[in-house]
């Protein structure tokens, strides 16, 4: 008796449609995995980065330039009321003096913006000793009697090193405006407001092959529910309300942006009376002790012949408070609590109780000949 060979086994037409739902319910997770993984990331590391770094470069930029204004106005009183003759140019001069170096090292230290930043403060550094150096010149030359004179011409030269178009204040305004910059480049790479609802795009689409799985499983089988399948679409729902936490921290991000608008605004309005201030006083020595009948020059004369507007001074506390309220909100943006382990730990669970539930489903379907 001859026999042939047995026949060929096919999958049933269900066991292959099921299949290809288990295919694409995995596909659609592993990409709500991705998505909701590189969001929760991006904001994260923003917030960190603008925590360590980006915060405090910017505000000590600020930090500095005020510091600076006021050593040039705390060495012009001095030499104004005479207090230099036995002094020097002051402790004032020389507390903010220190106060701006540290400023400028933690700059150097949390700088964003690059090789340019850093050119800028090697520049800065090198006028910030010049501007020292030129101060104590004009120190030693106003303590010898019957050189005041060149004592003030050095002290002018020294505030131009600050105040000139190309001085420190001017290179610091331009590292500033790097710093916050680059803050701006940090932010946008989280998740804004705007893009929510392209980062909830793939959980919103793994739900929905999820019901429409489940409502396909109900029509072949005639059961009502698969709870390996439930338990899936509560996890990519929890990735889904994940990802709106995550959308609270970049909020946060973003209030820390406008308090540190606001802290630089106060620093701009306290920088300019300090100016104002100081360059009045210079502008009244000079006038003091230039020659009578041929004056000083027509560069000093128009300085001295400047209007100045004093705007009113801000309290320092105001901008301590400021300072304190950026410093609070970017830790609590960047205090996500473990919310970065939430959205991937759901959507492995959810993978693992998809090829769970369907398999239960794909094992009832073998083969038919």
């Amino acid at each position: 008796m001859i026999t042939g060979a047995p026949p060929a086994l096919r999958p049933t037409r269900t066991r292959a449609r099921l299949i290809r739902l288990l295919g694409l319910l995995l596909a659609t997770t592993l990409v709500m995995l991705a998505v909701s993984l590189a969001a929760v990331l991006n904001v994260l590391g923003a917030a960190r980065t603008v925590r360590d770094r980006t915060t405090d470069a910017v505000l000590e930029v600020a930090a500095a330039r005020a510091a600076l204004s006021e050593a040039d106005q705390a060495a012009i009183d001095a030499f104004r009321t005479g207090e230099a003759k036995l002094a020097g140019p002051g402790q004032d001069y020389a507390n903010s003096l220190a106060g701006a170096s540290q400023s400028l090292a933690k700059v150097a230290e949390a700088n964003q913006a690059g090789a340019a930043g850093t050119g800028t403060l090697q520049v800065v550094e090198g006028l910030v000793a010049a501007y020292s150096g030129a101060v104590g010149q004009a120190d030693a030359h106003f303590r010898q009697p019957g050189s005041e004179v060149l004592g003030v011409a050095d002290l002018w030269y020294a505030s131009r090193l600050l105040h000139g178009p190309d001085g420190v204040l001017a290179q610091l305004t331009t590292l500033q405006g790097l710093q916050r910059a680059a803050l701006d480049d940090q932010l946008e790479d989280g998740m804004s407001p705007g893009l929510l609802p392209v980062w909830l795009l793939a959980p919103a689409a793994a739900a929905a092959v999820l019901v429409g799985t489940q409502w396909y499983l109900w029509r072949r089988f005639r059961r009502r529910f698969n709870l390996p399948l439930l338990g899936a679409t509560a996890l990519t729902v929890g990735v889904g309300v994940t990802l709106a936490v995550v959308l609270g921290l970049q909020l946060r991000l973003d209030d820390v942006r406008a308090r540190t608008d606001a802290v630089l605004a106060d620093r701009q309005t306290g920088i300019a009376a300090t100016d104002s201030a100081g360059q009045t006083g210079l502008a009244t020595l000079l006038a003091r002790h230039c020659d009578q009948a041929a004056g000083c020059g027509s560069t000093v004369a128009d300085f001295v012949a400047q209007p100045r507007f004093a705007p009113a001074a801000v309290d320092e506390g105001t901008v301590d408070a400021g300072t304190e309220a950026v410093t609070a909100g970017v830790r609590d943006a960047a205090d996500s609590g473990g919310v970065e382990y939430l959205a991937p730990a759901f959507s492995v669970a959810a993978l693992g109780l998809i090829a769970w539930g369907m398999s239960r489903r794909i094992d009832e379907y073998r083969y038919r000949a």
